[in-house]
Formats: C-alpha cells, sequence, structure tokens
C-alpha cells in the first residue's frame, strides 16, 4: 500500500475519531441509493446482489461519461481497451470475461443501456451524452438478464425528460489541448408530454507526439447525441423513445517496443514521449446508434413492459504494433447491427409474493473485413550486419455471421408471514436458445478458401436466493446462481481451427452476503464472499508468437474462483464522506487441456503453467469527499472537494503462452482529485466551476502488453492530466 494511503487512511481515522461525538449529536445518514438490478426499483441495500452504483453526482466527480471511465472504481472488475480498437473493452468481472472482440464470439458480462443488451463491445468507449447512473451486477445473472452474463453485468442508464423546463450548458478545457462541451435542453411536461435533447462534442491530442506523418497517438475528436421524448397517455400508459448516437475520430495509441530477443530491435520498458508508425499515422473512425422503445403499462396486477431495441455500428482501423520499424499491422473493418424485443411482467401480490417474467428474442448480423502483415526478418549476405526487417501481408480474410436468440425467464419470490416477511426466498429459472451462423473467407496466408458453419445450443439456467432481514439494518444473504456463454466461432483461427465450433461455458456461483447499516445509517458496510466453478471454459489460445492474428478457441476445461468484495461508505463527520471498495481474486485453473496441434504437452493437462487472465489477486479504491455551504445566509453556494485513490494488481493478458510475459502488466495505483464551487447566482442563471486532476502523480502504467515473437510491445495509460469545468444553468 502506496504511502498515499497510508496518509489518505491515517486522516480518516483522526476525523472519524474526533468527530464520535458529532455523530451522535446531528442528524447525519447517507443518502439511500435505488437500483433496478432485479428489473424493479429498490434500494441498494434491499437487493441481495454484490453492486456498486454510480450516481450522477459521483459520475460527475470521477469525469465518467463512458463504460471505460470506470476501469478501476469497481473492485474485482477489469476494464482494458482492446489492443486493436480502443473503442472496445476487454471486461472482466470476478476473473471471468473475454479476452477478444469478435461478431461470432461473445462477452461474458453483459452490458446494457436502458434494458436494451448491447452484445459488441465496440464502442463502449464512445460517450453517453446523458448517464444518470451505472450499476454494476458482479457475479454471474444468468436468470434476469440472461446468456454472456457468467462474469456479471453492467447497466448504463440515461437520465429521462423532467417535468421542469431547463437548460444548461458545460464547457470544460485542459492541458494536451482538451475540450468538452456538453448541451442540455428540456421541454418540460406539457399536457404529458416531455422531451430531453443533449449534445456533447469532446478531443484532446495525444500524449504521444508523431515524429512521423499524420497526427499524434492517442489523439481523438468524440461526438455524441441523445433525444428522449416521454409520453404519458394516462395514469397507467407511459411510451418513452430514445435515440443516440455517438462518433469517435483518431489515431490508434502508439504501442512502443518495450523488449526484444537478444536486444536485436531498439527497445524502451519507459513510457515514450514520442514515435512513429513505418509508412505513417491512418486515422481510424467508429459510428455507433441505437434507438429504444418502451411502453409501460400498469396492469393493477403489476406493471408489462415491452422494450424494443434496434442497434448499429460501423468502425475502420488501423492499428500498427511495430512502432517506427516495419511490424504487425492490423487493418479492420467492421459492421453490426441488432434487433432485440423483450416482455417484461413485474409485479407483486400482498406482502408474500413479488414476481419477474419475461420473454426475449435477439437477432444480429455482422461482418468483418481484416488484413493482417508481418514483419519478416530477411539475413543480410554479410554476417557481421543485422538482418533486414520488411512486412508482408499474409492474410486477408472476409467475415459474415448472423446468430439469433430465444429465451423465457421467471423469478419468484416468497416472504412467508409466519417469520414476519423477514425472510425472503427466490427461485428464478431461464430457459435459452441460441443459433449461430458463420462464414469464412481467407486468402493469401490460407489456400481453403471459403469455410461456413452453423450450430443451435440450449440451455436451462436456475437460481436460488435466500435473504434474511435480521434488523432494518442488517441482512444477509446466500444464493446459488447458474450461468451459461453461448458458442462460436472464431474469425481469427488457424485453418483447421474454424470449425468445428467451440461449445458453450457453463457457471455455477455460490455466495453469501451482508448488507448492513450502522450508527443510525451514517455508515453502510456490504460484503460477498463466493465461489465460482467454471467448466467448458472458452478460451482463447495463440498457436505462434510470429502470427498472432492467428488464434483458436477452446474448451479447454475447468477453473475454480474464489472472492470477496466489501463496499464502505461513511460519514464520518457533518459534510465528509469516505468510500473504500476492495476486492479479491484466487482464480486459478484446475483442467487445462492443451488441445495446440503443435505443441509438445497436446493433450496434457497444463493447469499448473497457465494463468486466469485479467484476474487482479487484490484491487480497491478509497476516497474522500468533502462537501459544506459557504458564502452568505441569503445567497449560499457549495462546495465540493474529493479524492481518491485507485489501485489494480498484477496481472496476465492470456492464459498460456510460450512467452507469457510479453502479456504481463504490473500493478499500479492512480490518485485523482476534483475542486468544485456550485450553486453561485448569477440573475436567473446557476453557475458552477470545477478544477480537477487525475494521475495527479503522472504514474506510468501499462494499459496493455502484446508479445511478438522477436520482440513485446505495449501501450501506456495516459500522464498526468488537469482542467477545468465551467456549468451554467437555467
Amino acid at each position: 500500500m502506496s504511502n498515499f494511503v497510508y496518509r489518505v487512511s491515517a486522516l480518516a481515522m483522526a476525523i472519524a475519531l474526533n468527530s464520535s461525538g458529532a455523530l451522535a449529536a446531528n442528524d447525519l445518514a447517507l443518502e439511500e441509493i435505488l437500483v433496478t438490478a432485479e428489473k424493479r426499483e429498490s434500494s441498494l441495500q434491499d437487493t441481495p446482489i454484490s453492486i456498486l452504483a454510480f450516481s450522477s453526482e459521483r459520475l460527475e466527480r470521477f469525469g465518467i461519461s463512458d463504460l471505460g471511465d470506470i476501469a478501476g472504481l469497481a473492485p474485482n472488475v477489469t476494464i482494458t481497451p482492446f489492443p486493436n480498437s480502443r473503442s472496445s473493452l476487454v471486461v472482466f468481472m470476478r476473473g471471468v470475461g473475454n479476452n477478444d472482440s469478435q461478431s461470432t464470439q461473445d462477452p461474458a458480462v453483459g452490458i446494457y443501456l436502458d434494458g436494451v443488451y448491447v452484445a459488441r463491445s465496440i464502442g463502449l468507449t464512445s460517450d453517453v451524452a446523458d448517464l444518470e447512473r451505472i450499476e454494476v451486477l458482479r457475479g454471474p445473472q444468468g436468470t434476469l438478464y440472461g446468456r454472456n452474463t457468467t462474469g456479471g453485468a453492467i447497466n448504463l442508464i440515461t437520465a429521462k425528460p423532467g417535468e421542469e423546463f431547463a437548460i444548461s450548458q458545460q464547457f470544460s478545457a485542459g492541458n494536451r489541448d482538451y475540450w468538452r462541451l456538453l448541451s442540455k435542453i428540456e421541454s418540460g411536461k406539457v399536457g404529458g408530454f416531455s422531451a430531453k435533447l443533449s449534445y456533447l462534442e469532446s478531443g484532446h491530442d495525444g500524449w504521444v507526439e508523431n515524429t512521423g506523418e499524420g497526427k499524434n497517438f492517442g489523439e481523438e475528436e468524440k461526438q455524441a447525441g441523445r433525444a428522449a421524448v416521454r409520453w404519458d397517455l394516462s395514469e397507467r400508459v407511459s411510451i418513452d423513445y430514445a435515440y443516440d448516437f455517438s462518433e469517435i475520430d483518431g489515431p490508434q495509441h502508439y504501442y512502443q517496443t518495450t523488449s526484444s530477443t537478444g536486444n536485436a530491435i531498439p527497445a524502451n520498458e519507459q513510457r515514450s514521449d514520442t514515435g512513429s508508425w513505418d509508412g505513417g499515422v491512418t486515422p481510424s473512425h467508429t459510428e455507433i446508434s441505437g434507438h429504444s422503445f418502451i411502453v409501460s403499462i400498469d396492469t393493477g396486477w403489476g406493471e408489462l413492459k415491452s422494450i424494443s431495441g434496434y442497434r448499429e455500428l460501423a468502425e475502420d482501423i488501423v492499428q500498427n504494433y511495430g512502432g517506427g520499424l516495419p511490424g504487425f499491422k492490423i487493418g479492420v473493418d467492421i459492421e453490426q447491427d441488432q434487433l432485440s424485443q423483450e416482455f417484461q411482467f413485474v409485479g407483486e401480490s400482498g406482502e408474500n409474493w413479488r414476481y419477474v417474467a419475461g420473454l426475449y428474442y435477439f437477432k444480429e448480423h455482422g461482418s468483418e473485413l481484416e488484413t493482417d502483415t508481418v514483419p519478416v526478418l530477411i539475413p543480410d549476405p554479410n554476417p557481421l550486419l543485422p538482418p533486414t526487417l520488411l512486412t508482408v501481408t499474409l492474410e486477408d480474410r472476409q467475415i459474415y455471421s448472423t446468430s439469433e436468440a430465444y429465451a423465457a425467464y421467471g423469478q419468484l419470490t416468497w416472504s412467508p408471514a409466519m417469520l414476519a416477511h423477514r425472510l425472503d426466498v427466490t427461485l428464478g429459472g431461464r430457459y435459452t436458445v441460441d443459433k449461430r451462423e458463420a462464414r469464412k473467407d481467407s486468402a493469401v496466408y490460407f489456400t481453403g478458401g471459403e469455410q461456413s458453419d452453423s450450430e443451435t445450443w440450449s440451455n436451462f439456467n436456475p437460481s436460488l436466493t435466500l435473504d434474511y432481514n435480521w434488523t432494518d439494518e442488517l441482512s444477509t444473504f446466500a444464493k446459488v446462481v447458474t450461468a451459461y456463454k453461448s458458442g462460436g466461432y472464431n474469425v481469427r483461427s488457424t485453418e483447421d481451427g474454424f470449425t468445428p465450433p467451440f461449445d458453450e461455458e457453463h457457471m455455477v456461483s455460490y455466495e453469501f452476503g451482508v448488507k448492513s447499516s450502522w450508527l443510525n445509517n451514517r455508515v453502510s458496510v456490504n460484503a460477498s464472499v463466493f465461489r465460482a466453478e467454471y467448466e467448458d471454459m472458452q478460451l482463447q489460445q495463440i498457436t505462434n508468437n510470429a502470427t498472432i492474428f492467428l488464434t483458436d478457441v477452446f474448451n479447454v476445461g475447468e477453473a475454480q474462483i474464489d472472492g470477496f468484495e466489501i463496499d464502505v461508505m461513511a460519514v464520518l463527520m457533518r459534510g465528509l464522506t469516505m468510500q473504500l471498495s476492495y476486492g479479491y481474486t484466487d482464480a486459478d485453473f484446475i483442467e487445462y487441456i492443451d488441445q495446440r496441434g503443435a505443441s509438445p504437452t497436446q493433450g496434457e493437462n497444463v493447469a499448473n503453467q497457465a494463468e486466469m487472465p485479467y484476474a487482479p489477486e487484490h484491487n480497491y479504491t478509497l476516497g474522500l469527499d468533502y462537501e459544506r455551504a459557504v458564502g452568505s445566509v441569503s445567497s449560499p453556494m457549495m462546495l465540493n472537494a474529493s479524492i481518491d485513490y485507485q489501485w489494480t494488481d498484477e496481472r496476465y493478458g492470456t492464459a498460456f503462452n510460450d512467452d507469457m510475459s510479453g502479456f504481463f502488466l504490473d500493478d499500479y495505483g492512480l490518485v485523482n482529485a476534483r475542486l468544485a464551487l456550485s450553486d453561485i447566482s448569477l440573475g436567473r442563471l446557476g453557475l458552477e466551476v470545477a478544477l480537477w486532476g487525475r494521475n495527479l502523480d503522472d504514474q506510468e502504467y501499462k494499459v496493455h502488453s502484446i508479445s511478438l515473437g522477436a520482440y513485446q510491445a505495449g501501450y501506456f495509460g495516459e500522464p498526468k492530466s488537469y482542467g477545468m469545468d465551467i456549468r451554467l444553468s437555467f
């Protein structure tokens, strides 16, 4: 633990001890946090799930506008940009995830935008113009959320139109030419109709100067917009429609050479401030858009809801892993669209019964065109001279895919009167049918030409939860939950690895948790301990570091994951709140059958040589937030100061490789802070001014590392950044 954490902990302890008398005398309490994790609105403290919720205030405090911004803030959740595209994210929870991004291979953590499943990880770093809350549900969610939630689920919830007319404009500026404009306008409620428009634009220079042709590495410009309309037809019927779009423009991040075999290639293990690509920098472009249409009807027995969603994306990217040398380069052009329809019925019968039931349909189409070039060493006739490094195009491949899923689910909670409704017994189940078709046409490297196949999988996932409220402030829960991830095809496969498809994987999780409030709700302590049994694991396997664009996916065997999470919030004194979250994960392979054809250990259990990817053993975040009124009594203003520290343990980016050190990421910690003065009155206008800084001690840390045979490359996280926000509201 760093000196910074010791200092913050000592300060928090001293304040808590010195203010214990004040706590007893003052009416200080934590605000209630409402979530919709179980398809109905309920208090976070009453929801028997290991869950973290980021309110709009916390989103603003941490500068969160997209999913990637919560990396490091949710223990036992690892979020890393996918190496080919910085718009894509690799998301793991409790050591469960998928470290690739393909249209024929599903993630293990489900992402939902206002209840609509987002199938592809491409575009997850796009700005959402008006986020109200993010809910992070740790652990399998196989009943209510279904397929591809073996790790957990994340709900992105946008702000709905309000009942009052309002306008706000935010201006932000910072170092490296950072700028951001966020505009919002609300119509207010007029005859049952209300609307809200939000538009966001931002940009910044890259933190690695390009010494060759093109823009600096990491430089980007973003646009995002959202239009939301609500129509209350009556007291029982409402309709919500929303359209959102997002665009990202700019070159990819810079992969610098960090080490090489025999030091044949110049390398630098420290973060480089300059770099170049062989042939110049090529920009990338990502577009995302979506529609949602939600109809809610109060039937008297419960709420019947129809959730219709349509989303599409297009991305054209180029990533070069060779730095200024001829190196491994990928060019990808991806298009995808998806249609989903869900019917939910959520209700209760007296105090004894609560129920959720639903039907779900999903269909998507995808296409990918990828071109791969690799470096080739040409020996010099003079043995005293180094070889010449050239690039050769080894593969062009075109992929077309379709997937379709049907599901029916239900969850019933019984609260018997004989125990004064303190016990909740919840039984749930979900039946899912998945069908996937894929066609792959490869050229140059392969001579086999076109391959195509289709497969159907089905699965039933039951769950059981016991939740007992010992008092109004203390409850414990125990649960057994199952989930599965559908099978699929690997578009980056070797010629023999495309068919047959890899099979589905399964998860059984056992969990015991505590939800508690203390000192008249001045302190909340929520904790969970879990064991997950992982079967038929799908794992991406690089067969040869010299051609890392060729991988195969195998159902390699079994793993066991044990862990612990604790989330603490405490009002230490009037206006001062502490937040502490810690996660521990012990993830180990039990069986890993090596299925690589050319491997000397083919067919053997190599579990003792493998590492669970993206499963740091420890991670935590610690923060202090202080708020108080300042200024005159007649015109008070609010001063808010916050500081937080987030730390992540070392981890590997792949499970088993002949050169695993090339995929190793060291531990690191970041310090962030924000100081804001709000409620400044300017007549009919309100003003807020904030100063912020991230990575204030300028830590150098790798975001991703990769082995390329003769050398290893990685790219580093953003250096120290700072800036100012100014917001006007009417």
